[in-house]
């Protein structure tokens, strides 16, 4: 059996593997069933998972625990997983073309502590979503087929999972789930934006972690019944001490965490996962474009390009307000960074030009604006923002011949960007 391999998670090689000997376990037929079911995914895919969301959470509700209910009730998570099982239609003959998304799903499966005992769970009521709106009977070869898929495909994430767990446990200071966290110092950032410094309650040194991943807090918010999950992205590099997040105030449990809670009080917090980071194989250029709440990641990403004397252009575009919350910082990383460029935008600013070594545009992100700034655009390029500002940067770097392998992404919220999402 291909589960009984040797793992080595970090490794894709194995991750290709498993995905290729999962294939195999599939018939002929069963593979057909599955690709001639992805029209009626694509046309009645977020109708199909909306009813397998509110079926599972009615009968399990303990789950909340672990998704994003924002998401889950603006449909953004819905739109997510629909796509995922579009894609994984298309791709059933071939998943091993799936990876980097299933690299994704499992970094955030780790983050939000996904159990094992919890995928059999999401089968059967996917399943029985498909029945009610496909009308599918028990005996349909199309709900069979799927009905093997799925346990393959859980299987592999199971394995690889474990794995990750694992490594997390025997990284010095590393922990599995969730630890406590004191709220060591809030520091007003901007109007709506504030950091956190999470310093851990046993003041354990920290394990290692890289620039442009997230870590999972957990808040027990009054009136809610189950504790509440949201990722926040580090907005820093590493430190053995702490934690810093920096968030946005525009979500309920954002909120809560700006108005409600004190330096002193305690979070609970996972370990950092993703894969929004440097590629540490390469000394080519580095473009970091954001927007929002994406310069967040941004932060440690051009703070480790400086470091390893890489050459760096950020972009980052914000409410007039916010737009410069972090502009100190940026000047420190770029008097020891004499080839790189940080760029400020918003439309509303008087004029463009420099302070001191921080640049100001009066200018949206759009193609004219990248095309002067980018060039050849011969690189890596990293962007993070909403999912449709996200979706509009990669659609215009495709245009300008940027290889799609060159484009990196992470987005905010329930990802419909062809992205598999959580559970």
């Amino acid at each position: 059996m291909f589960l009984q391999a040797v793992i080595h998670y970090d490794k894709d090689v194995f991750k290709i593997h498993l995905l290729k000997e999962g294939i195999t376990m599939l018939s002929t037929d069963q593979m057909n069933a599955i690709k001639q079911s992805a029209p009626l995914l694509k046309a009645e895919g977020t109708k199909l998972v909306t009813v397998f969301y509110q079926n599972m959470i009615r009968q399990h509700p303990e789950l909340l625990n672990q998704f994003n209910k924002t998401n889950l009730m603006n449909g953004s998570q819905p739109e997510a997983l629909a796509a995922t099982l579009y894609q994984a239609a298309l791709h059933i003959d071939r998943l091993a073309d799936l990876l980097p998304a299933v690299k994704q799903i499992a970094h955030k499966h780790v983050s939000v502590m996904v159990k094992k005992e919890q995928y059999p769970i999401v089968g059967y009521h996917l399943l029985e979503a498909m029945k009610e709106v496909f009308g599918l009977s028990e005996e349909d070869d199309t709900l069979s087929a799927w009905k093997a898929a799925y346990d393959i495909i859980a299987n592999i994430f199971i394995t690889i999972e474990a794995e990750m767990m694992a490594e997390n446990v025997k990284k010095l200071g590393g922990w599995t789930d969730v630890k406590p966290f004191m709220i060591k110092k809030k520091k007003q950032e901007s109007p709506s934006l504030i950091s956190f410094y999470l310093v851990p309650e046993d003041e354990s040194e920290l394990p290692m972690y890289e620039a442009g991943q997230y870590i999972t807090v957990q808040a027990n918010m009054p009136g809610e019944a189950y504790v509440c999950s949201r990722q926040y992205s580090l907005s820093d590099q590493y430190h053995p001490s702490y934690y810093r997040i920096t968030v946005k105030r525009d979500g309920h449990v954002s909120t809560f965490l700006h108005d409600e809670m004190r330096e002193g009080d305690i979070l609970h917090v996972s370990m950092p996962q993703g894969m929004f980071c440097l590629q540490d194989d390469t000394k080519e250029p580095v473009y970091l474009i954001s927007a929002g709440s994406g310069v967040t990641p941004m932060i440690g990403l051009v703070k480790t390009a400086s470091h390893n004397n890489q050459p760096f252009t950020m972009i980052h575009a914000d409410r007039l307000e916010d737009v410069t919350a972090f502009e100190q910082e940026f000047e420190h990383v770029l008097t020891s960074s004499p080839e790189g460029r940080i760029i400020l935008c918003n439309e509303q600013f008087e004029k463009s030009g420099k302070s001191e070594l921080v640049e100001k545009a009066a200018a949206r992100i759009d193609r004219p604006f990248l095309q002067s700034v980018i060039g050849e655009g011969k690189g890596q390029f990293y962007v993070c923002g909403s999912p449709a500002f996200t979706q509009e940067m990669i659609l215009i770097l495709k245009a300008m011949d940027i290889p799609e392998e060159n484009i990196h992404y992470e987005s905010f919220g329930g990802q419909s960007m062809k992205e598999m999402e959580v559970v």
